[in-house]
């Protein structure tokens, strides 16, 4: 468990990320280039190493020790985005395949091998007291919802756990590539984001137990404005961005965007973390810029440039001490205790 900081020491910590002080460190490196996804919780950063979602222990000043303490395996090609909650891990490949993973026993809970005629580009899933519920969203233009199993399953199961759990709930077409998917909070509703190349728009929302659609937001959005990342902040409160290179709050009460964040160098955001009340932090396209927002201002408050590379920034994970930020090359930290 991460201990509690001050009010004296989050005074400070909040003055280092304004002034950009901080201090860069490489946990992860790669030896070709990849589209890494990185999740942080209390004790381990999760992060996409090829066919592999790879659980690192981090100790108390931010660094993660050199071999992963958990090792998910299971896709044929490389893992492309996954979701953690509690005790589960579910990840979608770029062969199309879907997995979940109980990480205590290291076991199994759902094997999709073919889930998707294309890569399997996000998923979510809802914990067993809200049905237990998977949705994944794909290149094939489809999102579908599963079911996931209570039960674990030994690899000498897998062909029958493969054609028993691919028989979707629902299938949505959305007749456009799906790039992110989510759960709302109290998980009576998900979001998919697409490319944003139909008349329709490129962001919707569903009732995730009728998979009704709720709403749709294709007004304010050129074509091709597609979105890359999204995420609940509560029930009624969606967050996106994406090509259009703004973040935008939805109250879906009104259905409406009621706060937008511009990106002032025109740089596509792939993906945006939520710090503390106010924070945001975005990752965009160019130079592995990352971009931090106060929530109660229009402008920016400051840039990062992670890494001294021309790389894209593909995700976040941290808090307000510690930022780790994914790029192509390699895994950074940024410490702004010092």
């Amino acid at each position: 468990m991460r201990s509690p900081i001050s009010l004296k020491e989050r005074c400070r910590i909040a003055r280092n990320w304004e002034l950009k002080h901080y201090k860069q460190r490489s946990l992860v490196r790669y030896r070709v280039s990849q589209l890494p996804w990185i999740f942080r919780d209390d004790d381990q950063l999760w992060v996409t190493q090829g066919s592999f979602v790879n659980g690192y222990r981090v100790r108390a000043d931010g660094i993660i020790n050199k071999l992963p303490t958990c090792v998910l395996k299971g896709h044929g090609e490389d893992a492309c985005r996954f979701r953690k909650r509690e005790n589960i891990v579910v990840s979608g490949g770029s062969d199309g395949s879907i997995y979940a993973w109980d990480i205590e026993s290291k076991r199994k809970r759902f094997v999709g091998k073919s889930a998707h005629a294309k890569a399997t580009c996000a998923v979510d899933f809802s914990p067993p007291s809200f049905g237990h519920l998977i949705v994944s969203g794909s290149k094939d233009q489809t999102v579908k919802l599963w079911r996931m199993k209570t039960d674990h399953y030994d690899d000498v199961d897998l062909e029958w756990v493969h054609s028993s759990n691919c028989c979707p709930l629902q299938v949505l077409d959305h007749r456009d590539r799906v790039w992110c998917v989510g759960f709302s909070k109290d998980y009576s509703r998900f979001a998919t984001g697409t490319a944003g190349i139909t008349t329709e728009g490129p962001l919707f929302v569903w009732d995730a137990s009728s998979c009704q659609m709720i709403a749709s937001f294709g007004d304010v959005y050129q074509h091709g404005a597609g979105i890359l990342d999204l995420d609940f902040e509560t029930r009624d409160l969606l967050l996106t961005a994406g090509y259009d290179t703004f973040i935008r709050m939805w109250d879906l009460r009104s259905n409406k965007c009621v706060l937008t964040f511009e990106e002032p160098f025109d740089s596509a955001i792939y993906c945006f973390l939520s710090i503390g009340k106010y924070g945001i932090v975005a990752g965009t396209y160019r130079c592995g810029m990352v971009r931090l927002w106060d929530k109660r201002h229009v402008k920016p408050v400051q840039e990062y440039y992670v890494g001294d590379t021309d790389s894209p920034v593909y995700s976040l994970a941290g808090d307000s001490k510690y930022l780790y930020v994914a790029l192509d090359r390699n895994i950074m930290m940024l410490d702004y205790t010092v």
